[in-house]
């Protein structure tokens, strides 16, 4: 040990000779260290609250969120309350292996709060829903299929039919079809007996994403096994997709209805919601009711 450091021992021996009893020169550091500990631990707490409440979100969340039934059942139901135009391609095959019909599309708005409504069809016919009547225009086929079955002809200067219609609003039934009943052989096509078909949905599954111009949404299958009115209470076997956007409402959807060897398929676009619709019943005097 050289002279240097020996003087810088006695230095330090010396001063710590002049320390009062008690005094800790590490003191300020120590408290330092242990208020950083606190503030660790306290941020780890934190954090942990934290981590903890989000997974318990999370799982709320998991637990608490519709089944894709109640998802389907509820669009079918939002949609069916308010105005809209839809558009539908129906298709039918008598029998498998055969050629079918050509197909017909089906244009039209309705407010079943209100129920009223109008629909167009591509072979030229009209249908008004309006005052719990549906009234259907007289074209040159019509015409003939009346005077070929009835035993009057029908009256001069008539140009619409008239048949007591179902309520647009009604509640969705099980005994509801894809189509309604023929109208003199006219396929009568009403898009809120799709929406009520959802609505009694057995089996429904999310298979993905939908979208469509100005929208997005998820896709689901569904089937419906729809019960016939009548004394033979025929089961109908109905399948098919909908899409149902972010407000869950229905976009498209696709259906297809088996009874025996005949196989109806109709593919809905709906758009517009909360449209408009302005629908008048034809002049009484051009008016004339259906027989039976």
């Amino acid at each position: 040990m050289n002279d240097t450091e020996e003087a810088v021992r006695r230095l330090f021996a010396a001063a710590s000779e002049d320390i009062p009893p008690g005094v800790n020169l590490l003191r300020g550091v120590q408290v330092r260290r242990r208020e950083r500990a606190v503030r660790v631990r306290a941020l780890l707490a934190t954090g942990m609250a934290g981590i903890v409440a989000a997974v318990a979100a999370i799982t709320l969340s998991v637990s608490q969120a519709p089944s894709a039934l109640a998802q389907v059942t509820q669009a079918a139901s939002r949609t069916a309350a308010q105005s809209y135009r839809a558009t539908v391609v129906v298709t039918v095959v008598t029998a498998p292996g055969s050629a079918s019909t050509p197909p017909v599309t089906v244009s039209g708005e309705f407010e079943p709060a209100r129920d009223v409504g109008e629909e167009t069809t591509s072979q030229g016919f009209q249908v008004r829903f309006v005052g719990g009547y549906a009234y259907l225009s007289v074209t040159d086929a019509i015409r003939t299929v009346w005077d070929s079955t009835q035993t009057m002809p029908l009256p001069a200067g008539k140009s619409w039919l008239r048949a007591p219609a179902p309520r647009l609003s009604a509640d969705a039934s099980v005994e509801v079809t894809l189509l309604r009943a023929d109208l003199l052989g006219i396929g009568q096509f009403s898009p809120q007996d799709l929406l009520a078909l959802l609505e009694s949905a057995s089996q429904v599954r999310e298979v993905g994403s939908a979208s469509g111009p100005g929208w997005t949404g998820s896709a689901y299958t569904f089937t419906a096994p729809t019960t016939l009115g009548g004394p033979l209470r025929i089961v109908v076997s109905t399948s098919g997709t909908v899409d149902v956007d972010q407000q869950g409402r229905v976009r498209q959807l696709d259906a297809t209805e088996t009874l025996g060897k005949t196989v109806r398929k109709a593919e809905m676009t709906f758009r517009d919601f909360g449209v408009p619709v302005s629908v008048s019943a034809p002049p009484a005097s051009e008016a004339v009711s259906m027989p039976g």
